[in-house]
């Protein structure tokens, strides 16, 4: 691959930050950098949302090395920008391949975060790591002589970045999940603008849902600009119900989740939401499917044993 592999991964790309920009093309980003410590600074959309390496894979060559982020990502995000400009001009009604590509960046930040590749990762260590009747017995008939004597072993010893890679490919396949896929592109989707008071805020957790989206009570919540909210609901009753929401109680329960559940950072037009920010920062766990299943597989490993 010709030119230098971008390092720098954003799980926020820039095409959504640039909304929350002023004329100096910065937006102010506050962190927490220690417990009860928050830092603020104005920084352009570069500066936002990413983590370096964030998406490399171990263990390959510096010429593959960044592929996910440059062909993978990239593209997702690319087609992404497209739909998202038909939202912004009121075009919900899009093509299907706008439509689907907006799905897929929704099915992306499901995933894509620090936090979420992290927990990727550690699910499938956790997973690889379990002594699965199954497995081992396939490779007691499979091994030959000289192997080790567990399939975890053979694992560790073939290949020791087999997990994290195995990690990306599944979170690749999820972020591009055709059943998913096809449920989001079912809903009733619709845009809330907010007029007047404060703005809405973006974070690290971009989305907000209900419990069970894809059940009849579904729903999920995007900030797409300081003043508009995507929303995409299975009942379009429950979208009538969110469009009467009362203008200050829908941008403080939508602001109040998206701070709140936050890890990375939180993005704002401007600092007057600065003490709101501050005090509930990271305040909220933020329980995804995902970290669900890394804990899941963490307990039924039980307790690491020591080696013999």
């Amino acid at each position: 691959m010709s030119g230098n592999p971008p390092v720098k991964h954003h799980y926020t790309p820039q095409f959504l930050l640039s909304g929350w920009t002023g004329e100096d093309g910065k937006l102010w980003r506050f962190t927490s950098p220690h417990p009860g410590k928050i830092a603020r600074k104005r920084v352009a959309t570069a500066e936002i949302g990413y983590e370096k390496h964030l998406y490399a894979i171990p263990g390959a060559s510096p010429e593959t090395m960044q592929v996910i982020e440059q062909k993978f990502m990239s593209a997702l995000d690319e087609q992404a920008a497209g739909a998202h400009k038909l939202i912004l001009a009121g075009k919900i009604a899009m093509p299907q391949k706008q439509r689907s590509a907006w799905s897929r960046f929704i099915m992306s930040q499901w995933f894509r975060t620090p936090e979420g590749v992290g927990y990727f990762k550690q699910a499938m260590a956790t997973l690889l790591s379990k002594d699965d009747p199954d497995i081992a017995a396939k490779y007691e008939a499979l091994k030959k002589d000289g192997f080790p004597g567990m399939f975890s072993e053979a694992v560790a010893e073939l290949n020791p970045h087999f997990a994290e890679q195995a990690a990306l490919e599944l979170m690749m396949k999820m972020m591009d999940d055709p059943k998913n896929g096809h449920r989001l592109n079912n809903m009733h989707w619709f845009v809330r603008d907010i007029d007047g008071g404060h703005d809405l805020l973006v974070s690290d957790v971009l989305l907000q849902m209900g419990p069970g989206i894809f059940t009849k009570a579904g729903y999920l919540t995007m900030p797409i600009a300081p003043r508009r909210m995507f929303c995409a609901v299975q009942q379009p009753t429950l979208a009538t119900t969110m469009m009467a929401m009362p203008r200050n109680e829908f941008v403080h329960r939508a602001n109040r989740a998206v701070v709140r559940r936050a890890t990375e950072y939180v993005g704002a037009t401007d600092l007057s939401q600065r003490a709101f920010v501050e005090a509930n920062f990271g305040t909220e766990e933020h329980v995804t499917l995902i970290a669900g299943l890394a804990h899941k597989y963490a307990e039924d490993a039980g307790p690491v044993r020591a080696s013999d």
